[in-house]
């Protein structure tokens, strides 16, 4: 699937896919602050940036719909990435959206925290600028004529992928960086990443503990077996170029403490979607719950909290796609009847305002035909529905929030960490546990003039000064 900025245009192909060039990212130093300028980012500020509708538009493209009849999972790669590295997240607050569709199918909505948003909000130009770095590497090693164009992070290729995950069938989406060799082999598909070079035995092994565990959750997720990452200085210059594989990853930090591991990844994953099937089950068909962790609240737990007001976020065909794909059982028909429908509320500011039933997908498709893009569609609705898609809607219950007491009304807990103490015989194939790898496989390369602060060198072959602290949480791992 070729996204772009103006929706209307975003087709079923590959036309988007782009191809690594080697030659470009073996070149020497590249300046990622070149065409900052005229950077067209997306708008940060969105709650709901990734509908779930295109999903389903691929695979009626490609005649996959069929798919659909064995699947318990559908969602954007991002929110695998989450429950992949929850066990090891003790800083990152997340949360999405979830129902349970014709009694077999977990849909979930990729939905950005008040966290999140307050950080869009807030960012200053340094920020922004390493922000770009990571797009700006990616136009550098993949254009024939490098920033000769305005770079526009909304122009991408994503491929749908069907997976499993212990003994859910999974189909996703996700973002693809370029390909090496068949665009149409998986196994061609090339991540790219950037990282600041490492002058100590502490940031390498940040570097593997932290970052290398998101890398790995991304790219393994969806199947992208090669990372190429840009090494680079605090002033946003690649320094180095190095090509890493997916599944040797978890080998590089077997030697810490502590640290994660591929199979205790998908282990947990698997039981949080086990856990939160069971929970929906229970629930009348159409019931909507909040998956939310907040690890600065409450480490390792993640919370299913039923929510009247999340709105529907699955278009109507899409869903008459799922109740029709031969997974319905016969006792769905009656618990579909019976059961109440889920509360829509209109908010009081505005008549214009938009029940709760619209979503960010429904919003895409009316802005799509009436030949405007979604935001400005949403806009156009008035200042109430600007606040809804915003996450402050006035009639949202500010009980339901932030609930992590079994005993509440509507809030299941659980602990991610119920896997460590228990026998577990699915999931995570052998192939994908590698063994010890040398650290010196990520770092070695040729060495840059030293710089003249006395700080000792760095594992990767770079000398530099040392990095300010609140610098070392980059922002280039967006997904």
């Amino acid at each position: 699937m070729s996204k772009r900025r103006d929706e209307r245009l975003t087709t079923y192909d590959a036309s988007n896919l782009k191809r690594l060039r080697v030659a470009n990212a073996s070149r020497g130093v590249i300046d990622l602050n070149e065409g900052f300028g005229t950077f067209r980012d997306r708008d940060r500020r969105e709650i709901y940036p990734a509908p779930v509708y295109p999903i389903f538009g691929a695979l009626e493209a490609a005649g996959q719909l069929k798919a659909l009849e064995e699947v318990d999972v559908i969602t954007w790669r991002g929110n695998v990435s989450k429950l992949l590295t929850a066990s090891w997240n003790t800083n990152e607050a997340w949360t999405m959206e979830a129902e349970l569709v014709n009694d077999r199918t977990i849909v979930l909505n990729v939905k950005e925290t008040e966290e999140g948003l307050r950080k869009a909000l807030t960012r200053d130009e340094r920020d922004e600028r390493m922000c770009y770095w990571g797009y700006a590497f990616e136009e550098a090693v993949t254009s024939e004529k490098p920033f000769t164009e305005p770079v526009d992070c909304m122009d991408c290729f994503c491929a749908v992928v069907k997976t499993k995950l212990g003994n859910m069938n999974v189909v996703m989406c996700g973002e693809v960086d370029c390909c090496d060799g068949d665009e149409g082999e998986l196994t061609n598909y090339v991540e790219l990443k950037t990282s600041r070079v490492m002058n100590d035995a502490r940031q390498v092994k940040k570097f593997e503990k932290d970052k290398l565990l998101k890398w790995w959750a991304q790219s393994y997720a969806l199947g992208v077996r090669r990372i190429m990452v840009g090494f680079r200085d605090d002033r946003g210059r690649v320094l180095k170029t190095q090509m890493l594989e997916t599944l040797k990853l978890p080998g590089y930090v077997t030697k810490h403490k502590g640290a994660w591991n591929a199979r205790d990844g998908l282990r947990c994953a698997s039981l949080v979607l086990t856990k939160l099937k069971e929970a929906l089950a229970e629930q009348p068909a159409g019931t909507r719950v909040r998956v939310e962790y907040e690890p600065k609240k409450l480490k390792h737990r993640v919370n299913f909290i039923k929510d009247d007001s999340i709105p529907d976020f699955l278009p109507a065909d899409a869903r008459a796609h799922l109740m029709n794909s031969g997974a319905l059982q016969e006792n769905v028909s009656t618990k579909a009847a019976t059961a109440p429908a889920p509360a829509t509320r209109r908010s009081a500011s505005t008549d214009a305002a938009p029940e709760l039933s619209e979503t960010a997908s429904a919003m895409s498709i009316r802005a799509r035909n009436a030949g405007s893009s979604r935001i400005e569609y949403i806009r156009s609705l008035g200042p109430a529905a600007l606040l809804y898609m915003q996450g402050k809607d006035p009639n949202r219950s500010a009980s339901m929030r932030g609930r992590v007491n079994d005993a509440t009304d509507g809030g299941i807990g659980i602990d991610p960490s119920m896997w460590m103490q228990k026998a577990h015989t699915f999931l995570a194939p052998e192939s994908a546990i590698p063994g010890d790898q040398s650290v010196d496989e990520i770092n070695a390369g040729k060495a840059a003039p030293a710089s003249s602060a006395k700080v000792q060198p760095s594992s990767s072959g770079v000398r530099g000064t040392k990095r300010p602290a609140a610098e070392e949480a980059s922002m280039e791992d967006d997904d």
